[in-house]
């Protein structure tokens, strides 16, 4: 979006230069007051570039991000030599010294949020002082409600990971004594301190801006984020369910609270709040003009693009129906892809990866396979098949009845699930390339067959079709059974997770490698917030307070445009009310960064990422015939889980140690 091609120029000649000034300790994070700094405000120009500088650390804009803590929930795993953050989180061996080589403290965000947090401080201290030439009242003010609503959103990124946190509400003195630092606030506390910053903000920001400006702070974002924030601090690890009630301050005491840190008591209130703020949020969202991505828009953009529909097993005949299916696939290929000026209007808050770094990175490479094209020199480009679903994510995806596989009476046996589709045909073997052999497609199982639009949209499998365009303008048929094309090998052993299935969600439907490896596509777009989580928020408001009816009327929104039958009453013997949304969260959200935090939230974490239960293909077998390759694997990394990972860590080592430095502050439990 424009605001982080402003926020990349300007980097380059205000942030370094600040950076040089600043501590990488949060005690310390504004630079110290210098009379050079008055000409960051001397004109209007000079004080938007320090603005859109306060926004520098809105996450994912350093395709870095998409390596982050967020990824060790149970949608998909890494390669496992790749040892990695997210990793360490899945595995249990996070600890509060552990560091990065591709980002160090970045990663966990703690230090960066509250450097960030320097800037905005500083930016207000000087807005009403400095009395830039262009600059009016109304300006100040708006100004002013982005920096509240920058104030918000990174306390709100570093409760949401470490709990209870240091509020800094002001810039700090550089004087400032230890015993003068803060500690951790009580979790409510920050909640209504965030929640005020947001109404603040929200009480003056426009509901949307012009296409100039987009990824600026808006009041529709503003309730957005007050919405979610309001969510998580009504479910059931915030609302009595921490499991270290006891954990609290040594010296440092919130106003009101005390020592205390987290409530030990259940509060229906605190859902009423957030079903509240929820219903706001959605309101605010349609009067603005915001709206559920839809077919009809994906076609244009599809048009434009020159790309046909993809291939669905099953739905090879020429119906209406199939090519209905067809076109919903597709436009949710596009959901993550098109931006306004493709008329897209669900995304309300969102970033793409910084351009700079070969249009590609995290984002595109992990999800691309191995061997994409053979280039003209008989050499390979590709990707790094790094994101891979596990089974448990396949199989939550649902099938095109709208239930889960192992619900639906119409679906096939669970005995069936990893035979042949196209019952009767034998495999391609070795001598089909994969890359524009469409015959790979007899290997396709049953188990992802008669499935759900977004399954198709976003997962790869054996025997799929990747893309239409990627192979020098050809599509690209997956054959995770063959060395020689997206298999596993022994010389590249790093780059392959062997799931049997690999993410696409955020892979522009458009791109194309050519023969000389070169590659074109649109960047990737992470949506912060978009319409299908307010539904979605909303539907658990109404889940938790036991307003069936509600809950379903929203569920079934977001149900209908994936293409899926209602929900009834009825439906409820298969499932619980929550559980049917939280599946719904899990599919419709399915790697935008919820499902970690969900996981917690919920207070379910132990169940779902304890030990022995992430499974997978086997898929790190040389040339594994059909039926080894579809033989359901656990998959070969150390997964457990521990209740200390409920919260990630404070950073303390020695060269940058917070726990030494601040008196105040404790560690999260059990690290």
């Amino acid at each position: 979006m424009k605001l982080i091609d402003k926020i990349i120029r300007i980097t380059r000649t205000l942030l370094i230069p600040c950076c040089l000034l600043t501590s990488c300790n949060y005690l310390d994070v504004i630079p110290p007051a210098q009379a050079d700094f008055d000409d960051t405000m001397k004109d209007e120009a000079a004080t938007l570039s320090f603005l859109f500088t306060c926004y520098g650390y809105i996450p994912r804009v350093h395709p870095f991000e998409f390596k982050a803590f967020e990824q060790s929930a149970d949608e998909l795993v890494s390669p496992k030599m790749w040892d990695d953050y997210q990793q360490q989180m899945a595995w249990g061996t996070i600890s509060p010294s552990y560091y990065n080589s591709w980002g160090g403290d970045d990663i966990n965000i703690w230090t960066p949020s509250y450097n960030w947090l320097g800037y905005v401080h500083h930016f207000l201290s000087l807005i009403d002082k400095l009395h830039p030439t262009g600059v009016t009242d109304d300006d100040k003010a708006q100004y002013k409600a982005e920096c509240y609503f920058l104030e918000a959103y990174y306390h709100f990124r570093v409760l949401q990971a470490f709990g209870p946190c240091p509020l800094i509400t002001e810039k700090v003195d550089p004087n400032i004594t230890n015993d003068q630092i803060p500690g951790r606030s009580h979790f409510d506390y920050c909640v209504d301190y965030i929640v005020g910053k947001l109404n603040d903000a929200a009480s003056v920001l426009p509901a949307t801006r012009a296409t100039e400006d987009l990824g600026r702070a808006t009041s529709t974002i503003c309730l957005s984020l007050k919405a979610r924030v309001l969510l998580y601090a009504a479910s059931p690890l915030w609302n009595g369910s921490f499991p270290e009630p006891n954990w609290q301050n040594t010296n440092y005491k919130t106003p009101g609270y005390g020592k205390a840190l987290v409530s030990d008591t259940y509060s229906r209130e605190k859902w009423t709040r957030a079903l509240t703020a929820c219903q706001e949020a959605l309101a605010a969202a349609k009067t603005a003009g915001y709206d559920l991505f839809d077919i009809e828009t994906a076609n244009k953009k599809a048009e434009r693009d020159g790309i046909e529909l993809p291939f669905i097993p099953g739905r090879e005949a020429d119906t209406p129906e199939n090519k209905e299916f067809k076109e919903r696939v597709r436009m949710f290929q596009y959901l993550v892809t098109a931006n306004e000026g493709d008329n897209n209007k669900e995304i309300i808050w969102g970033q793409r990866i910084d351009s700079d770094v070969n249009n590609g990175g995290e984002a595109t490479d992990s999800r691309l396979p191995n061997r994409v094209v053979k280039k003209s020199d008989g050499s390979w480009t590709g990707g790094w098949a790094g994101l891979a679903p596990t089974l448990y994510a396949v199989q939550h995806f649902y099938t095109e009845n709208g239930k889960l596989p192992e619900k639906d009476a119409d679906f096939y046996a669970k005995t069936a699930w990893y035979t042949r589709f196209y019952e009767g045909t034998s495999s391609p073997g070795l001598a089909t390339g994969g890359l524009d052999g469409a015959d790979v497609k007899n290997d396709i199982i049953k188990l992802n067959a008669k499935r759900e639009a977004r399954f198709y949209a976003w997962i790869a499998f054996d025997g799929s079709e990747y893309a239409k365009k990627i192979n020098n303008g050809n599509p690209l048929w997956i054959n995770f059974k063959n060395t020689n094309t997206n298999g596993w090998r022994s010389s590249d052993s790093r780059n392959i997770a062997g799931t049997g299935y690999l993410s696409k969600k955020f892979i522009d439907p458009n791109i194309r490698f050519s023969a000389s490896g070169t590659r074109s596509h649109t960047p990737s777009r992470r949506p912060f917030i978009r319409m299908a989580e307010l539904y979605l928020n909303l539907a658990e408001c109404y889940a938790a307070l036991e307003d069936a009816p509600n809950a379903l009327d929203n569920l079934n929104v977001i149900r209908e445009r994936a293409g899926v039958k209602d929900l009834e009453t009825a439906d409820l013997t298969d499932m619980s009310l929550m559980e049917w949304v939280r599946n719904e969260r899990f599919v419709e959200l399915y790697e935008e960064g919820t499902r970690y935090y969900d996981l917690r939230r919920w207070a379910i974490a132990p169940q779902m990422l304890k030990a022995g239960i992430r499974y997978g293909l086997n898929g790190l077998t040389l040339n594994p015939s059909f039926e080894e390759f579809n033989t359901p694997t656990l998959i070969d990394q150390p997964f457990k889980w521990d209740d200390r990972s409920y919260l990630l860590p404070v950073w303390s080592r020695s060269d940058m140690d917070e726990l030494y430095s601040n008196p105040q502050m404790v560690q999260a439990p059990r690290y």
